[in-house]
């Protein structure tokens, strides 16, 4: 299960799901391009609104990630490196953190994601209403 949540007046993201969830994610990152439907949360608080999907492609002539939110959708592209680095991020985690944690994915934090790119949080699910954006 994966939901993506959005502010507005922050562009801040938050990308949250179940371990299980964060990690099939990341596999799929690998692929060529793909889409995954999200879960509506309808009280997303303190973000503005929940997103239905993650759509995302290899793009060969931009190799800096670009994670944009246009409409409903959460959109990721960019060269294979930058991609596998973010399932790469996604993954570890997945597999690592305590389920209070939080990781943050942005320009210039990381250098593999362009700088017109909408900060990212990824959380687990049970801690997402915990935070508010920034």
């Amino acid at each position: 299960m994966l939901q993506v949540l959005y502010s507005g007046t922050t562009r801040e993201l938050e990308l949250s799901g179940t371990r299980q969830g964060l990690l099939l994610l990341g596999q799929q990152l690998r692929e060529r391009a793909g889409s995954r439907d999200l879960s509506d949360n309808p009280r997303p608080s303190p973000y503005e609104r929940s997103l239905s999907q993650i759509a995302f492609r290899e793009d060969p002539e931009q190799p800096a990630l670009s994670i944009v939110t246009e409409g409903q959708v959460l959109r990721i592209r960019g060269g294979r490196e930058a991609l596998d680095l973010l399932a790469d991020s996604i993954e570890g985690f997945a597999s690592e953190a305590d389920a209070s944690d939080h990781c943050h994915v942005d320009a210039p934090t990381y250098d593999y994601v362009a700088p017109h790119s909408d900060p990212l949080v990824i959380a687990f699910l049970e801690s997402a209403t915990s935070r508010r954006p920034q």
